[in-house]
């Protein structure tokens, strides 16, 4: 955080000014650090990270209130970044990657749904249409014959029966 203060002209607050504090600067420092640990402390941590525009705002509203009793007022102010603790930090990650482990869960589930779809709707078809069943059967034992030293013979009456009892 930077903050940027003056003395409010005239004369009369710049002597309330060196007056009100022994430091201005320490005491301005101070105001903003309790109007800072006030605004932070109401916000979520995500809240937080994800509202630094809006923060820095109600920091600078809040501000201003209070250091015009020690006779200053606020130029310019800006969060510049949020330093988190090293255990935070840690807790980030950790929620980061079970975010992304429960997306990666997500597309296998669907990749899987898709799948099975797609071998219901080839059982219907194979179901309703006996000769792509007779292609497919004719298929499989192509790629088995080409691996194996398996020869068949194709004749009339249930090829499917016949496999069985070859294998």
């Amino acid at each position: 955080m930077w903050i940027s203060a003056s003395p409010i002209a005239p004369s009369t607050k710049v002597l309330r000014a060196v007056s009100a504090a022994d430091d201005y600067r320490q005491a301005l420092y101070r105001e903003a650090q309790l109007a800072l640990r006030a605004i932070v402390g109401a916000r979520t941590l995500d809240a937080l990270l994800g509202e630094k525009d809006a923060v820095a705002r109600e920091l600078d509203a809040a501000l201003r209130m209070r250091v015009a009793a020690l006779g200053l007022e606020v130029v310019s102010l800006g969060i510049r970044d949020v330093i988190l603790p090293g255990e935070m930090k840690e807790l980030m990650n950790r929620v980061i990657q079970a975010q992304k482990a429960a997306e990666a869960a997500l597309v296998t589930r669907r990749e899987e749904t898709a799948a099975m779809r797609s071998q219901a709707n080839t059982a219907r078809l194979l179901e309703q249409n006996p000769t792509l069943m007779r292609l497919r059967e004719l298929e499989t034992l192509e790629k088995v014959a080409d691996k194996g030293r398996l020869s068949v013979v194709v004749g009339e009456g249930g090829l499917a029966g016949r496999i069985v009892k070859l294998v």
